[in-house]
């Protein structure tokens, strides 16, 4: 047996190189048997991604898939040995058979496999045949941003009402998606304490009902560039105060007590301009007015951007005069004066008595005669014409620090004709 082996070793190392040739033409031979004998045969090609081309009647009444185009096709192709056999996936392209599609919906549609080259094969099976598309129709609609920061403040510091700029967003997409939504957040990227006003990048967030989160990757954003305002005041409290008019000069205006409600107005201010105001002054009561048991209203309105933090829109005055009494004189023309006649007209009183009402505490009012009452018209910057006319007039009790008051507004008749020009 070891001889045997020898002889075939020796052989071998004689002849190696007729061995190789024949190894050679045995395998050119095999590959040409291949190509004649055996020329045609399957393959199978996986993963062949798929498109989906709008179609013009698409494009024009605005309809789109919103479905996902995720999955793979498989097919089992048919040709020549040299044509198929190193055909991959890229090599083919699977599309969306579109035609029949007329209107918004869900669709069962046929799958189209074709080679992108121009090997001859041919594709004997397609997996899947069809495949389910959701299809909507793509709107714009404008929807109002509600703008929202995760802001502290220090103490004394008040938030006003958070704003955008654009206060409002058009979003363009599906109007399946779009019919959903219920707000549009901007939140701003500005965290943390803050003592002043200020504008501030955002990040968008979309909801449903219920505050669900929308995913907006397929929606488009009439602008990416929301800005947040988030105004600042500064709050303080201020005492309340108002003048009292249309008193005489002798009048004691330290004479009349009263009571306010409320005492006190908690204010925020756009600016730091609150911190020079010690009280609020909220307005005018005239003298002439009161009456007694009477109540005075003032209305609070606070300067521009000014917020009323206690909410109070009235002020409310009680006249501290239970022991006030009320009393009727009839003043003579006696007691009825003109002051700062014009030149060029002769002025004369018609009226020769006037009623006038005096309010004052009990004790003083009963001093009081109609001769202590004096009635005055000042005709200064008075157009007259001639003829009668009836001009306001000023009414003054007598003495000093007078804790009474004439009520209500009083006129008189004067006479007014004209000086001839020789006079």
């Amino acid at each position: 047996m070891k001889n045997l082996f020898g002889k075939i070793f020796d052989g071998i190392k004689k002849n190696y190189k007729t061995l190789i040739l024949a190894f050679f033409i045995a395998c050119v031979l095999w590959i040409v048997v291949s190509v004649l004998v055996f020329d045609t045969i399957d393959n199978r090609i996986s993963g062949i991604s798929i498109e989906a081309q709008p179609t013009e009647f698409m494009s024009q009444n605005n309809l789109q898939i919103v479905s996902e185009l995720n999955d793979k096709v498989n097919i089992k192709i048919q040709g020549k040995r040299y044509d198929i056999s190193d055909l991959k996936a890229t090599d083919f392209l699977a599309s969306v058979d579109l035609s029949t599609v007329r209107s918004a919906g869900e669709y069962t549609l046929p799958l189209v496999v074709t080679s992108k080259n121009d090997r001859k094969v041919t594709i004997t099976d397609t997996e899947p045949a069809r495949i389910s598309l959701t299809l909507d129709e793509i709107i714009s609609k404008e929807f109002p941003v509600e703008g929202t920061a995760d802001i502290s403040l220090p103490e004394g510091f008040y938030p006003g009402d958070i704003t955008t700029s654009p206060a409002t967003v058009t979003l363009t997409g599906s109007s399946s998606t779009l019919n959903k939504i219920t707000k549009v957040e901007a939140r701003s990227t500005r965290h943390g304490e803050i003592a002043e006003t200020e504008q501030t990048g955002s990040e968008i967030f979309l909801y449903e009902a219920g505050s669900v989160p929308i995913a907006a990757d397929d929606i488009k954003f009439s602008t990416d560039n929301i800005l947040v305002n988030i105004p600042i005041f500064k709050q303080k409290e201020l005492p309340l105060k108002f003048s009292i008019i249309n008193y005489p000069e002798n009048f004691d205006i330290n004479s009349l007590k009263y009571t306010i409600q409320p005492e006190k107005l908690t204010v925020a201010a756009p600016d730091d301009s609150i911190n020079n105001i010690s009280e609020l002054d909220i307005g005018t009561i005239d003298l002439s007015n009161l009456t007694l048991n009477s109540t005075s209203y003032i209305p609070i309105v606070l300067p521009e951007g000014y917020k009323n933090l206690s909410g109070n829109n009235n002020a409310r005055i009680e006249w501290q005069i239970d022991d006030y009494g009320k009393l009727d004189f009839t003043v003579s023309d006696e007691n009825i004066k003109i002051n700062n006649k014009p030149n060029n007209f002769d002025v004369s009183l018609i009226t020769n008595s006037l009623n006038i009402t005096v309010i004052g505490p009990s004790n003083r009012i009963s001093n009081i005669t109609a001769s202590d009452i004096t009635v005055t018209a000042n005709l200064l910057g008075t157009q007259l014409h001639e003829g009668s006319q009836d001009v306001s007039v000023s009414v003054q009790i007598k003495g000093s620090k007078q804790p009474c008051w004439a009520s209500g507004d009083y006129k008189i008749t004067i006479s007014a004709q004209p000086k001839d020009d020789e006079q």
